[in-house]
């Protein structure tokens, strides 16, 4: 069994994986790993060029229903590795980061089910920072946020057993978005931890592939509801979500907030389609 597997998904990612992918395979083979790249559903020719340009590592296919969850899942579920590090195409580790991170979790209490390096976007914030906390009816996450940490899906490394034990991201929230925070809160949950290695750091183009569209952000609003369904549902929590609910709408309105109205709609669609 090889030591590490770097899990990369990727839609329409050609251009990034061009760039990144140099970097990444480096590290990793210093790492003594293996790097398998997901194409979701592309239609950039990502298969054929990737597989010409980089012929070492390991290509899947996904062919139909798209989604970030699905291709990680099965990505993980064809690695060899006994650690399975979760990274996003748009990602430069520094020199040394995946040896460093693999021997940090390597040598972590046994209730240490992930290590998360620093993963440092261009405005200098870090997305290992984030924590979620739900606050006055809605589940926020952010580096300030007084809460819980989780690890996030730019780049992690889990340990094999939990990992699978955890059953890896949940595919409510395909295509995208707080599906890590989701398994954050399960790991915790389980009575795991996270540990953060603030000395080894990764740089992350943040939102490289998916962009800031109204149609990305409606998205990520949506599941933020689906993400309170599933892990926000005390008599407390849902009485406060039904308080607070019409002031967050009015004040979307206000503000000309369209990604927020347009999610909660596209939640109450999805809900509707899942009965």
């Amino acid at each position: 069994m090889k030591k590490l597997s770097v899990v990369i998904p990727s839609r329409n990612g050609l251009s990034i994986l061009k760039e990144f992918l140099p970097a990444i395979i480096r590290e990793t083979r210093e790492a003594g790993g293996e790097v398998l790249v997901v194409d979701d559903c592309s239609t950039d020719n990502t298969l054929r060029e990737v597989g010409s340009l980089f012929p070492g590592i390991t290509l899947l296919s996904r062919k139909t229903n798209p989604g970030f969850c699905h291709a990680v899942n099965l990505g993980m579920s064809r690695a060899e590795g006994s650690f399975l590090m979760l990274l996003n195409n748009d990602t430069i580790p520094e020199k040394n980061a995946f040896v460093k991170l693999v021997s940090s979790l390597e040598e972590s209490q046994s209730d240490i089910a992930v290590a998360v390096p620093s993963i440092i976007r261009p405005d200098g914030s870090d997305d290992s920072c984030y924590r979620w906390a739900f606050i006055h009816g809605l589940a926020v996450t952010g580096e300030k946020v007084p809460g819980e940490e989780y690890p996030s899906g730019a780049c992690a490394l889990w340990k094999r057993s939990v990992w699978e034990e955890l059953g890896g991201l949940s595919t409510d929230y395909a295509p995208i978005y707080w599906e890590d925070t989701d398994l954050g809160v399960r790991m915790h949950r389980a009575g795991y931890k996270m540990k953060k290695c603030s000395g080894i750091t990764v740089n992350h183009q943040h939102a490289a592939t998916m962009g800031c569209s109204l149609q990305s952000q409606s998205l990520r609003e949506r599941n933020r509801f689906v993400f309170m369904d599933r892990n926000c549902s005390s008599s407390a929590e849902k009485m406060s979500r039904r308080c607070w609910l019409p002031v967050h709408l009015i004040i979307a309105l206000l503000r000309g907030n369209r990604a927020f109205t347009r999610g909660y709609l596209d939640y109450l669609k999805l809900k509707r389609d899942r009965k």
